[in-house]
């Protein structure tokens, strides 16, 4: 998996054929109703692949990890032979959790109800009074509930169906070669945040599944990074994923140059003087559209001899552009030049008018830099691995970006509820958040 890397010298990413749409309603319930959150958990949820952890997290044999999925807690343990396992969080003695810690190490998990102990597969090995059991010894018979996991790109996934097809025909082989060449395995999370917002989490899908808002939320954006679908490219995937790309070191059209005489102002004159480049030699919009191509060159002759030992396995687009993966339902990847960002709602246990929202930073170790600008605004981080902050969205920045896509979020749950709600009035550029409910419509109508 590490070996993939993508062809030299792309200028941007294949275009794939797209599905043809149906044009579904997208219904408020799926937003507002309790009823249809726990359909959503049993038909959709508990089929998919979800991200649990960071490999990186637990490398030795013993360590584990637990994470949440709704109501549903999964132990994540190292086994002896390198590989990773997944459990259910629920004693088969009587369901009490067998623990509650986020992380450890571990060679024996016990539980602290009865005492029940369980090696790190999961399998009882001990328990009080076990001649005292009509079923027989549970030792070495009863277990903690598996679940499908595996690794792949640095992270851990787990699915709970026994039956879904694995990762990789989950993903596709564009969206696993791609996110293969990005090398996140070699990443160390800067920022692991999380946010308890009011607001159902496909609120935030949908808006990360579009870039149409970006002209009116996201002004900080424009100077650097074209968002208009004109020149950005929007591809679709079976099984609900889908990919944007949008050029980096060029202005959004409609952007004025800074100085108004067809020259870039900042930040894109000190983003293109580190690699030598001098951006007032480039004039007006084609001209930009060059230095796009000069700084790319630039990153690929140097960047191997400045730290950037990344630079190797990535193809020119990816050196300057972003490539935003929605990975259905809920897994928001953002391939940056020198690092990857997941942006990730995931559904409250009981409430669909909120969820949580997880936002991570993974960045490349560069040599001689101990920080790293922080995504979308925010000061800059650390590079080592970040303590996890749980906070209420408004106590803290999430960055510049993330706030103010969630400064939204909540009069849209509101708008949601309205007797004035008419369903969705679309563009075409928003037609990844189309594609995004026909998929979940097609889990949902299944019994």
């Amino acid at each position: 998996m590490t070996s993939m890397i993508l062809p030299k010298g792309l200028e941007r990413p294949a275009k794939h054929p797209e599905p043809t749409l149906r044009g579904d309603t997208v219904c408020a319930e799926r937003y507002i109703s309790e009823a249809y959150l726990q359909d959503e958990y049993r038909k959709v949820w508990h089929k998919v692949w979800n991200i649990g952890g960071l490999s990186y997290q637990m490398p030795e044999p013993g360590d584990y990890l637990t994470t949440e999925l709704g109501a549903s807690s999964i132990i994540m343990s190292r086994q002896e032979d390198g590989s990773v396992k997944a459990f259910h969080n629920s004693c088969p003695h009587r369901g009490a959790m067998v623990t509650d810690a986020p992380d450890g190490h571990t060679k024996t998990f016990a539980c602290p109800y009865h005492g029940w102990q369980f090696n790190t597969e999961g399998v009882v090995t001990w328990v009080p009074d076990q001649e005292n059991f009509p079923q027989g010894n549970p030792c070495g018979k009863a277990r903690l509930k598996p679940m499908q996991c595996v690794e792949r790109f640095g992270f851990i996934w787990y699915n709970f169906d026994d039956d879904a097809p694995s990762l990789e025909a989950f993903l596709g082989p564009q969206v696993v070669l791609e996110l293969a060449s990005y090398r996140c395995e070699n990443m160390v999370r800067a920022l692991n945040i999380t946010a308890e917002a009011e607001c159902n989490w496909k609120i935030i899908t949908d808006n990360f599944n579009e870039s149409y808002h970006v002209q009116v939320l996201h002004h900080g954006l424009l100077p650097y990074i074209t968002a208009s679908y004109k020149e950005a490219q929007l591809d679709l995937f079976p099984g609900g994923h889908n990919r944007g790309w949008f050029p980096s070191f060029l202005p959004s059209p409609g952007y004025g140059d800074e100085k108004g005489d067809g020259r870039l102002g900042e930040p894109m004159k000190s983003m293109a003087a580190e690699w030598g480049i001098d951006s007032d030699n480039y004039v007006g919009r084609e001209a930009w559209k060059q230095l796009r191509v000069d700084v790319q060159q630039a990153k690929l002759a140097q960047g191997v001899d400045k730290g950037f030992a990344h630079y190797a396995h990535l193809t020119d687009f990816q050196t300057t552009d972003y490539a935003i993966y929605n990975v259905f339902p809920n897994n928001v990847l953002t391939g940056a030049p020198d690092g990857m960002q997941l942006l990730r709602p995931r559904p409250h246990p009981t409430d669909p008018n909120k969820c949580l929202f997880d936002h991570w930073w993974l960045v490349h170790p560069i040599a001689g830099r101990d920080m790293t600008p922080s995504p979308a605004g925010g000061p800059d981080l650390p590079v080592e691995d970040a303590e996890h902050e749980l906070i209420k969205y408004g106590e803290k920045t999430l960055g510049t970006t993330a706030d103010e896509d969630l400064s939204i979020a909540a009069i849209q749950q509101r708008g949601l509820k309205s007797a004035g709600y008419q369903g969705y009035y679309m563009a075409d550029q928003e037609r990844r958040v189309q594609h995004f409910h026909e998929v979940l419509n097609d889990y949902m109508s299944k019994d």
